[in-house]
């Protein structure tokens, strides 16, 4: 089985002041993500501002980069919407070049049954070779996969990996004893991060690993190791960062941020909107009392 490592990056996309891709800093940005000790990338999910980009945008992302990391990582291409034909297309693009998985959402607006999620799922797997991450996330989509229907995924459709997004640590510990031996399941969420790989998960799909990727890396390494007191010092300086970059819309946040510490990210793209100036402030102080 192909592995994603226990750090993956839902990268952001750079835009210039025009809403064009910056594709000069999203190739350092990359390489800025793997040497923080990401080990694979999600590329064109919600941190990208998918519902934004277009087919073209999307070539320009993968292509980009693909040159940018090489080998070092793996590249997960952020595929689903809620239109499972436009999910297949988008994903026939992401294995034409060269990614080697897909995340897919569940399907959102729509709403469908459970039935309805397993078949997207079923359909889109019959047109790829590439390992496919269920992505579930309700408060977003408005549709939780069941337990049930999660296990079908598993064992029908033979997805590879869960990033779980539920918000709610009983129903991800049942369902790492469900299905955890069969399927490599991620938090969705960095303030559950400690919880979930204490519970047994891989790992995670992390947003603010743009910032303290180095940090959440080594707070997984130290639970590994048993080390869980270290650990969990480790994550509690992180929880006020992750609590503020989902203050406001993402991923305002976290591009106010980078762009204030490491390189001009641009803004985001509407609806979302530039963050309030207290919240740069609060973000800015609470990033250097970390450092």
């Amino acid at each position: 089985m192909i592995e994603f490592g226990n750090l993956i990056t839902a990268a952001i996309t750079p835009f210039d002041k025009n809403g064009v891709i910056n594709t000069d800093t999203f190739w350092r940005l990359c390489r800025k993500l793997i040497h923080e000790k990401s080990k694979s990338l999600v590329l064109t999910g919600t941190t990208a501002e998918s519902p934004n980009l277009t087919k073209e945008d999307r070539e320009i992302i993968y292509s980009t980069a693909k040159d940018s990391v090489g080998d070092k990582a793996k590249l997960i291409a952020g595929t689903g919407t809620y239109s499972t034909k436009q999910s297949i297309e988008y994903t026939k693009l992401a294995e034409d070049l060269g990614m080697d998985g897909i995340m897919i959402v569940t399907p959102y607006y729509s709403k469908p049954s459970q039935y309805g999620i397993l078949k997207h799922f079923e359909a889109i797997s019959n047109e790829t070779t590439l390992p496919i991450m269920a992505y579930n996330i309700p408060g977003r989509t408005g549709t939780l996969i069941e337990l049930d229907t999660l296990e079908k995924l598993v064992n029908e459709v033979t997805i590879h990996s869960i990033k779980d997004a539920v918000g709610d640590l009983e129903f991800s510990k049942n369902q790492i004893d469900q299905i955890g031996d069969k399927v490599q399941i991620y938090s969705g969420d960095d303030a559950l991060t400690y919880d979930f790989v204490n519970y047994g998960a891989v790992g995670v799909v992390s947003v603010a690993s743009h910032l303290v990727g180095n940090e959440i890396a080594k707070m997984m390494e130290l639970i590994h190791a048993g080390e869980n007191s270290e650990a969990n010092k480790l994550n509690l300086l992180l929880q006020d960062l992750f609590a503020l970059i989902f203050e406001e819309p993402s991923p305002g946040p976290v591009k106010s941020l980078l762009s204030e510490t490491w390189e001009n990210v641009g803004d985001p793209l509407l609806p979302i909107t530039p963050i309030s100036s207290n919240l740069a402030l609060k973000l800015l102080d609470n990033y250097r009392k970390i450092q």
